[in-house]
């Protein structure tokens, strides 16, 4: 895929850097009393990617812990209606642990500890897990996860201290690279960086390992937002799986968006 970048005042797909009318805003509209249907096209858009068809399997892996003494097989199929579904089989441990499988956006290493997590599945010391369990939280495409990892549960009794801790406890024990089937929904996604405007006043820069980063100002809404960087929104809803967005499209104050469609 290819980046394109363009000077403000150029159009690249989609409209680009099209002039666009103020949006009506007042003072109140992030109050209690904010109306989440002021903005009708909101909800008239189509928000997502398509779906793929229900039973696609997405990825599949062996997850077993540096010592062999724990391992599990992991799937990930499409449900129904654009969900997704975590398939678990074949579990064996000789460790009497509470565990818990999640997904992240990371490779971690044993040992290592808390991260932000996707899918999160727990079953109890001596249970098997369940076969299926759904994987929410994902949007339309969950192939922005890099791993799926086991950590051994923190337990507590029922006055909330911790229970039969050991030292691995809370710790990753074992993780797995995913590997991902999932056709890019856009595979010739370019994106324009277009003037700032009402609705998308936000500034654009370089952060971490993105070429080009978006800081959501107070008041931007998503359709304003794409339209500015010559994109959909779906398409700018693919390259950020975790952007929120409030009922009426507007998009959280100081949130970062991806604008790279590489970096996803």
């Amino acid at each position: 895929m290819v980046l394109a970048l363009a000077l403000s005042g150029c159009t690249l797909l989609h409209g680009g850097d099209d002039r666009v009318p103020k949006p009506a805003r007042t003072s109140s509209a992030t109050g209690p009393d904010a109306d989440p249907t002021a903005d009708p096209t909101v909800q008239a858009a189509s928000l997502n990617p398509p779906t793929m068809r229900p039973g696609t399997l997405l990825t599949e892996t062996d997850l077993t812990s540096p010592s062999g003494r724990t391992t599990i097989h992991v799937r990930v199929v499409v449900g129904d209606h654009g969900t997704f579904t975590t398939e678990l089989s074949g579990y064996r441990s000789t460790e009497a642990q509470a565990m818990t499988l999640e997904f992240r956006r990371t490779v971690p290493s044993p040992g290592d500890g808390f991260d932000v997590e996707y899918g999160q599945v727990q079953w109890q010391a001596g249970a098997q897990p369940p076969a299926s369990s759904p994987l929410d939280g994902v949007g339309a495409r969950p192939d922005f996860l890099r791993s799926v990892v086991l950590v051994p549960t923190l337990v507590t009794d029922a006055d909330g201290d911790i229970a039969d801790q050991h030292d691995w406890t809370g710790h990753v024990l074992a993780v797995a690279p995913l590997t991902w089937h999932v056709p890019s929904p856009y595979p010739d996604l370019q994106v324009t960086i277009g003037a700032a405007r009402p609705g998308a006043y936000g500034i654009v820069s370089a952060l971490g390992t993105r070429t080009h980063d978006y800081l959501v100002a107070h008041g931007d809404d998503q359709i304003t937002v794409a339209k500015r960087f010559g994109i959909t929104v779906p398409e700018l809803r693919w390259m950020n799986p975790d952007m929120q967005v409030a009922p009426n499209g507007w998009l959280t104050e100081g949130d970062h968006l991806n604008l790279d469609p590489t970096g996803r």
